[in-house]
């Protein structure tokens, strides 16, 4: 996965996501893994942070706005919000956590970026 910077949608997948929604093609089931998930992927985590800052109302600065209505209701914000929760913990638990953790000083700016509150 190529990552240019600590933004919320400044990996690859975050972009694939940002397609997919504009498409109308995520499938956000198959994507956001269960309750009690011991380890999230590396690109799960990219994933999540995006679908969790739209769920928020952020929008990317780029590619145009993409409609985050099924991201929205409180049922699919609290799943995103465990989920994020778990991405932002630490290495044991999220790939994107230990990625960060080996970029040094650069971990803090990311989970800063990375979190946004979803209540």
């Amino acid at each position: 996965m190529d990552i240019w910077n600590t933004g919320p949608f400044d990996n690859e997948e975050a972009q694939e996501v940002l397609a997919d929604l504009r498409k109308d093609e995520l499938y956000l089931d198959e994507l956001l893994p269960d309750a009690g998930n011991r380890y999230i992927e590396k690109d799960q985590g990219a994933m999540i942070i995006a679908l969790a800052h739209l769920a928020a109302g952020n929008q990317p600065e780029e590619g145009g706005d993409v409609d985050a209505a099924a991201l929205q209701t409180p049922e699919m914000r609290e799943r995103l919000r465990q989920c994020l929760e778990a991405v932002l913990i630490d290495g044991t638990v999220s790939g994107l956590y230990a990625h960060w953790q080996e970029q040094g000083e650069q971990l803090h700016e990311w989970k800063a970026r990375s979190h946004v509150a979803l209540k």
